[in-house]
């Protein structure tokens, strides 16, 4: 098993996909994430493009932008939850959450990045955290 849940500082070697519209949040948050030992998947904005990332891709945890150029992150939030995969939900706004995903981790925007870094190690270490849907 990878040590990220372990070892919060860093995510060792753990494939994370980033779905994130903005260009700029996107290009620091892929920069960061391999600073911190990440293999990262993506970055794609867009359902379609992050839909074919998960084929072709294994997937450890996610990190995934609710609102991603008007698009709903939450069919991808549901393949990954059936796949058993975790994932942090991240906004910039007061999104009201489908009922389904009221349990999931959440990270509001502006996050703090090394907290955000935290909480994707420790999903990583305990999966069943973001499962949200029963």
């Amino acid at each position: 098993m990878r040590e990220a849940g372990n070892n919060p500082e860093g995510l060792n070697g753990l494939r994370v996909l980033v779905a994130e519209d903005e260009f700029a949040i996107a290009m620091f948050l892929v920069d960061y994430l391999q600073l911190k030992g990440a293999h990262v998947v993506g970055p794609a904005g867009d359902l379609q493009a992050l839909g074919q990332l998960v084929d072709a891709n294994p997937i450890d945890v996610a990190l995934l932008d609710i609102n991603l150029g008007g698009e709903q992150v939450y069919p991808l939030a549901d393949r990954l939850a059936a796949a058993g995969t975790p994932f942090l939900l991240t906004s910039g706004y007061d999104d009201n959450l489908p009922s389904r995903f009221a349990a999931a981790p959440r990270c509001t925007k502006p996050y703090h990045i090394e907290a955000l870094v935290q909480q994707l190690a420790g999903l990583v270490a305990t999966p069943q955290a973001s499962a949200g849907v029963a």
